[in-house]
Order: structure tokens, then sequence, then C-alpha cells
């Protein structure tokens, strides 16, 4: 299973959010982020009025690669950040730590 770690604005949080659940993503969580951190982040075309979030998406690894190139074509300016392998145990536990 791998978890893919995205920076988007918050206008393509619900496209990329529903092609990625199509694609075949197993949870996705949108996390906010403080407005501190938009200067660490390197996307092009953020003004001042955009904010940005962090959205994890989990993903078993037979559907990866749609679901990345399905990220890839519907996010315009958003960045991936990390793409990490983690075992289904331990996502499928921190998930259900975030969702008490």
């Amino acid at each position: 299973m791998k978890r893919i770690t995205l920076i988007l604005k918050t206008s393509e949080v619900l496209p990329v959010r529903k092609a990625a659940s199509v694609a075949g993503a197993n949870h996705i969580v949108v996390h906010t982020m403080p407005h501190r951190e938009y200067a660490l982040v390197p996307i092009q075309h953020v003004s001042a009025e955009d904010d940005l979030v962090k959205l994890d998406v989990m993903v078993v690894d037979s559907h990866f690669d749609e679901v990345v190139s399905t990220i890839l074509t519907t996010a315009h300016f958003g960045k991936i950040e990390k793409i990490s392998s983690i075992n289904a145990k331990h996502a499928l536990f921190s998930f259900s730590k975030l969702a008490a």
C-alpha cells in the first residue's frame, strides 16, 4: 500500500478527490495547511487569497499507477509532495484513530 501526499488549492480538492476515488484510491484525507507553511510550498500561480490543503491518498499497489495518472491529469496547480510505502495494518490503524 502506498500513501501519496499532495498539496492543492482548495478549488481543486473536490475534483481530485472524486477522480482518485474512481481510479481506485482506498482512503482520502484532507488536511488544512497553516498560512505560515505557504512560503515553503513552491507552487506557481498561488495568490495570497488562495487557500492550500494537503491531501493524503492511500492506494493499494495494484491501483497506484492509475491513481497517480488521474491525479496528475486532474490537478492543474497542485504538486505531489511525497510518495511513501506503508503496510496495510498500520494504514488502517492510523486512519481509524483520525476518525475517532
